[in-house]
């Protein structure tokens, strides 16, 4: 993706995938959330790579040819992204950040920005509530 005439984000064919209301002032992505509210910066989980004509990452196929490495020698996974041997998404300091690879879509994880919308109660089964405010299920 690039920064368009207009400075929002677009795909190759020009077809605006962030507003720049959204970026940063530098034009770049905010820090993201995991599930557990802690923020990081996107970058820090991106393996480095060639691209081809298209702009596509390069993947390299490892030793073994069971896995994916970046161009310094790093597992990653198919989008590009570090992982350690059980496929959790890591960041370069080899901490885990993504360790639910249930909730992985394609190798992608979640993107939680901080002005995603998100009201646990519209999720919420409506439930008798004991008097501690814990849901009695039956």
């Amino acid at each position: 993706m690039t920064s368009g005439p207009t400075g929002h984000l677009v795909d190759k064919f020009g077809r605006k995938k962030f507003d720049k209301r959204q970026l940063q002032s530098d034009g770049d992505f905010p820090k993201l959330f995991d599930y557990n509210g802690k923020r990081f910066d996107i970058k820090d989980l991106m393996g480095v790579f060639n691209k081809d004509g298209n702009h596509k990452i390069m993947l390299i196929q490892s030793k073994d040819g069971k896995n994916y490495e970046d161009n310094n020698g790093r597992l990653v996974n198919e989008k590009g992204y570090l992982i350690d041997r059980n496929g959790n998404i890591i960041d370069a300091e080899n901490k885990k950040v993504w360790w639910l690879t249930k909730h992985l879509k394609h190798g992608e994880f979640p993107k939680i920005f901080p002005y995603t919308k998100f009201n646990i109660k519209n999720i919420q089964g409506d439930f008798e509530l004991d008097p501690l405010g814990n849901p009695v299920l039956d």
